[in-house]
């Protein structure tokens, strides 16, 4: 146990290779460079996300020995650990060591096989993914790996390729399997055309899925302009926080800037539908607002103008200065003498104790 530093010694003790991919605000492979910098807490976690860093482990056994993809899939465990992060944005070492003490004993006596399967049983250390997010690992670990897709993904690509799109009720029956599998393969000419095509005509449900496993994916410039395209017309919020999220990992340009000008519109008005763009942009996007003031002005602004006691904007806020990025642009705008009477007395009531009503 004295040996046990870091979650490499860890797997390293129980004969398992690791590879890291961060869940939290997107999924994102880890580089071995990365993995070993944060793990001995010599550099901040690179992908915090309220807080914490949301690790799915895929884990193999070093003596493991097959020639098959898919096998070698089979043999693998996935662990999903959700573990704090310091005020640096560094795994809280304190954490880590008591996460890796609560679990080493069930491994050794378990057996390495039965214990790497069974070691975050009840542990306060594991998460579940949702449904899309978990299609979307296996879609990404299927594509790092050369699996062969699933037979989910034959049945969109079928559905896509109808002659009457918008009339063809067969969408019903789609798995997100399938629709997380087809968004990797956003580069791959053919399937590009079928991801272009959904996006404009595809039914609205298949639309919001696809775009939330593409929001994973680092997407070719015609797509981005088919997506901006939407977000001018789409009238339904929900779809164009979807079209949001789907271009989360884009650059913040002029021909994205002033759509998103547009769809927030007025500083002084912010409807309960507007929640959904503002919540997208905070929980996918806040990098743009970190390059871009005046975005982030907005923003809040029209948070600090809803008449609910100041929750949507407690909360915009908590995200947002949790976020490496973002911290010091919100505090700077926060304390800005240019903001709004009605920004000041929002940030004001940030800082007071709110006495609780008696029902």
């Amino acid at each position: 146990m004295n040996k046990i530093e870091s979650l490499a010694d860890l797997f390293d003790m129980v004969g398992c290779d690791v590879n890291y991919y961060d869940l939290g605000r997107h999924i994102t492979k880890i580089t071995p460079q990365q993995a070993i910098q944060f793990d001995r807490k010599q550099q901040a976690y690179p992908f915090p996300f309220r807080q914490h860093a949301w690790l799915a482990c895929l884990l193999k056994m070093k003596n493991a020995q097959t020639q098959n993809s898919d096998k070698a899939a089979e043999q693998s465990v996935i662990w999903f650990i959700k573990m704090p992060l310091d005020e640096a944005g560094c795994l809280n070492l304190g954490t880590r060591d008591h996460f890796i003490k609560s679990i080493v004993d069930k491994i050794l006596r378990k057996g390495e096989e039965a214990g790497l399967s069974e070691a975050l049983e009840d542990s306060p250390y594991a998460f579940k993914p949702d449904q899309e997010r978990m299609a979307s690992l296996h879609a990404i670990l299927g594509k790092d790996l050369r699996q062969t897709p699933s037979h989910y993904f034959d049945a969109v690509v079928k559905y896509l390729s109808s002659s009457d799109l918008e009339q063809d009720e067969s969408w019903q029956t789609l798995g997100l399997q399938g629709i997380a599998e087809l968004a990797t393969q956003a580069h791959d000419s053919h399937y590009s055309a079928l991801i272009n095509n959904a996006i404009r005509h595809a039914a609205n449900p298949v639309v919001s899925a696809l775009c939330h496993a593409l929001e994973h994916e680092n997407l070719p410039e015609a797509l981005q302009d088919t997506l901006i395209e939407k977000l001018q017309t789409e009238q339904e919020p929900l779809l164009q926080a979807s079209y949001l999220r789907a271009l989360s990992r884009a650059n913040l340009d002029d021909r994205l800037l002033l759509p998103l000008f547009g769809l927030l519109g007025s500083l002084t008005e912010c409807k309960d539908d507007d929640l959904h763009a503002i919540a997208a942009l905070a929980a996918k996007c806040p990098h743009w607002l970190a390059q871009n003031p005046q975005l982030l002005r907005i923003i809040m602004e029209k948070l600090a103008h809803r008449e609910d006691g100041y929750i949507a904007f407690k909360q915009i806020a908590a995200e947002l200065s949790q976020h490496p990025e973002t911290k010091q642009p919100l505090w700077t705008l926060l304390r800005s003498g240019h903001a709004s009477p009605i920004l000041a007395q929002a940030v004001s009531h940030l800082f007071t104790q709110t006495p609780r009503s008696v029902q």
